[in-house]
């Protein structure tokens, strides 16, 4: 089966990338827990940024009036993920271009969330103490991009004739909304430090919208393969 709104590839592959979508994100948020647990002298998710879980050394790090320390013995699995998922959701972003929309909008949200799922790559392939500067711009840069992919999706879903729903939620309305709350965290992430706001969560909020839609849009296309397999099945 083809058309509007699904991938252009029978339904076994279909399912296969969605599946891989959703496991890939969720391995990227959850391999946060048991690193933190792990970390030596504690770690905060509101006041510490995920790179502190990412880094291969020991030892203070931050400004010279407030060093935190850090040391997390699972750097290479939190690393390794980011590596291993991001490069992932990058090739599924390009093979989702005409289900997210076969249109110039469904384009280039497909090709900025590849970029951005790159860029996420990037900053396991590179930790924060290794290269400060260039893990920083694959972190900023990359929550932008992936945002921005993320509105440009939102566009295209939202012009496209068919609409899909997640429940009552019409699932470009809530692309939207995403890139949009992704977006504000990013804006955020270049505050002033004089704002004193809890790095932690800002960055969180302006990376998971990226992994959160990779997980509702795999979740969907499971969902929808399942029912067309029963239609089949059923003679429908």
């Amino acid at each position: 089966m083809a058309g509007s709104g699904t991938i252009r590839v029978s339904p076994k592959p279909e399912r296969v990338w969605a599946l891989l979508a959703v496991l890939a994100s969720m391995a990227t948020i959850l391999i946060e827990i048991p690193a933190a647990l792990m970390s030596e002298g504690g770690y905060s998710f509101t006041q510490q940024p995920i790179s502190h879980l990412g880094m291969t050394g020991c030892g203070d790090w931050g400004d010279v009036g407030t060093p935190i320390e850090v040391c997390s013995p699972a750097h290479p699995f939190v690393n390794g993920v980011s590596i291993i998922a991001g490069s992932m959701l990058a090739i599924i972003a390009f093979i989702w271009h005409d289900w997210i929309a076969p249109s110039r909008w469904g384009r280039c949200g497909s090709f900025l969330l590849a970029a951005g799922g790159m860029l996420l790559a990037g900053t396991g392939m590179v930790p924060a103490d290794i290269d400060p500067t260039l893990h920083a711009v694959f972190g900023f840069g990359g929550s932008g991009i992936q945002n921005l992919g993320l509105l440009a999706a939102g566009i295209a879903l939202t012009h496209w004739p068919e609409k899909r729903w997640i429940g009552p939620v019409e699932f470009g309305g809530l692309t939207l909304g995403l890139g949009a709350f992704g977006l504000a965290g990013a804006l955020f992430l270049a505050a002033p430090e004089t704002w004193n706001l809890p790095v932690g969560i800002v960055e969180r909020a302006a990376s998971y919208p990226f992994l959160i839609w990779f997980i509702l849009a795999g979740w969907m296309q499971l969902r929808d393969a399942s029912r067309r397999k029963r239609e089949l099945t059923s003679g429908r």
